[in-house]
């Protein structure tokens, strides 16, 4: 008798750990109820939200402005890596300010996940079209860790932030062969790769394509300018300080095609990199129930039709969804990854990212000592 009744006790909690692993999947049966009360109680609060900034943000938030009217907006326009440390901070001595955080996802994953600053979005989202995975491709990749369903991702896509001007490389035309020449010893520009961003994922894209070894010959022997600051390490190579720069801001190429310039700049020759944006809601938010309805409408059909119509007014790539039932911009296909083999690519905003780009990070160091 003990042992049936060890065997169903098993049995239960056996179902119980199943039930936990697949609930992040699946709408509980009085969503409907809860999303009606998140609706309720949200009018009148205030939505403390950081986004990265790029105008194609911004316009996604003003359709939502627009639909939920009585909920007072707050954004802060910060680039990831330049507010993760700061929110550590905050929280670390008991400051919980903010409610929701929607930006490219490398920060979010490497350095709050760890630290204890994010909620589990699971615990937020209501609408079944969210909470059912068929309605989304590759599930898989949805979270951007195992270690729990924190960050959201409702965009993957493929990103080279690096440029060169056809003017000042041999030949005219860049490769990762003759990146080497001694005519471009000291006119390659570098975003220090001293933490998580776009320069330091570049690199991790370079030495995917390469090798370890081609990338501290490119660190050391090439005697790179390294410039913290992204911006400042665009208008290196515009200005034609220097020939190739590595690390750049997200939408330079775009607004300098559209002021009918750049006509010399061509992207770097690298593959680059796998990128994600998405969602996070940050540690005990202020406003729950306006943060539940923010979260909800961006992943909805409506919140990604939206983003990627509004994305693509001010971008050039990128413009899509993991949503099945949202249509890509068509002149933004060629940013769009394998989305069967993820696998392969340097996936920066992944667990799978972070050692590649430990790795630069140590190399930077090291070369930086010697």
């Amino acid at each position: 008798m003990h042992t049936r009744r060890n065997l169903l006790k098993t049995i239960a909690v056996s179902a119980l750990a199943l039930g936990a692993v697949l609930g992040a999947g699946v709408a509980h049966a009085d969503w409907k109820s809860d999303w009606d009360k998140a609706l309720k109680d949200s009018k009148g609060q205030n939505l403390n939200l950081l986004v990265q900034p790029n105008e194609g943000y911004e316009g996604a938030l003003a359709a939502f402005k627009k639909k939920y009217p009585d909920i007072k907006v707050q954004v802060t326009l910060i680039n990831p890596s330049d507010v993760a440390t700061r929110l550590l901070t905050e929280q670390k001595n008991g400051v919980f300010a903010w409610d929701a955080w929607w930006a490219t996802a490398s920060n979010m994953n490497s350095q709050l996940l760890p630290a204890g600053g994010l909620e589990k979005i699971t615990d937020f989202l209501l609408l079944p079209e969210i909470t059912d995975e068929s309605n989304w491709r590759n599930p898989k990749f949805l979270y951007t860790s195992s270690r729990g369903p924190y960050v959201f991702i409702h965009t993957h896509y493929l990103q080279n932030l690096g440029i060169y001007n056809t003017k000042m490389v041999p030949g005219g035309v860049l490769t990762l062969e003759n990146l080497f020449d001694p005519s471009l010893k000291n006119k390659i520009s570098i975003r220090a790769p001293s933490r998580p961003h776009s320069g330091t994922m570049m690199l991790a894209g370079i030495a995917k394509a390469k090798d370890m070894e081609y990338l501290r010959t490119l660190l050391t022997s090439m005697q790179p300018r390294f410039n913290e600051n992204d911006r400042q390490n665009t208008m290196s190579v515009l200005k034609n300080e220097v020939a190739v720069a590595i690390g750049v801001t997200e939408n330079v190429m775009t607004e300098c095609q559209n002021e009918g310039g750049c006509e010399n700049f061509k992207p770097f020759p690298s593959p680059g990199y796998m990128h994600s944006r998405g969602v996070s809601v940050l540690k005990n938010p202020p406003n729950k129930a306006a943060t539940t309805v923010f979260v909800n409408w961006l992943l909805s059909k409506e919140g990604q039709e939206t983003y990627v119509k509004e994305w693509a007014k001010f971008n050039t790539t990128s413009a899509f969804s993991m949503r099945k039932d949202v249509a890509p911009d068509p002149k933004h296909l060629a940013s769009m990854p394998d989305l069967d083999n993820l696998d392969k690519y340097v996936a920066v905003s992944l667990d799978s990212g972070e050692k590649a780009l430990d790795d630069v990070i140590k190399l930077y160091q090291d070369a930086r000592r010697n």
